[in-house]
């Protein structure tokens, strides 16, 4: 395996913000885990089915905080930068189901002066289910909020 496709598990400081899509400390949240693979961050997950819209279908909202949550840790891991989300533009390509395994993975596009320019995608079997574009802006760590 060349140095593009090992994968190294990332980590979160583990600071019991109660994060819906990354804290271990909500019980109620999706609990992702990332990796690194080059210069891209990805998640698998399995989205349950208490998030569906239609009977098999994950909820819409549920797919864009996929895409959102892996586009933050990918520049956080890649940047060592923590962020938020300024605007995330989503494109849902195919429908999500709910209970299957998915890949979810985001790469940082472009650094400019003031935030990121971020791509993700969902993916199933390598087929494109949805995918992202967004911008994220630089904040201070998690120690600084409210």
């Amino acid at each position: 395996m060349s140095d593009a496709q090992t994968e190294t598990e990332l980590f979160f400081d583990s600071d019991g913000s109660g994060c819906f899509g990354c804290s271990r400390s909500n019980e109620h949240g999706l609990q992702l885990r990332f990796h690194r693979r080059g210069d891209v961050v990805l998640s698998r997950y399995t989205i349950p089915d208490r998030f569906h819209g239609a009977p098999g279908v994950a909820h819409g909202g549920i797919v864009a905080t996929l895409l959102d949550e892996v586009s933050c840790a990918a520049v956080h891991h890649l940047h060592g930068t923590w962020v938020v989300t300024g605007e995330l533009s989503v494109r849902y390509e195919k429908p999500c189901p709910v209970e299957a395994p998915l890949v979810v993975e985001a790469s940082i596009r472009e650094r400019r002066p003031r935030y990121f320019v971020v791509e993700a995608r969902v993916e199933r079997d390598g087929a494109l289910l949805a995918r992202s574009e967004g911008r994220f802006f630089p904040v201070e760590g998690p120690a600084s909020r409210p």
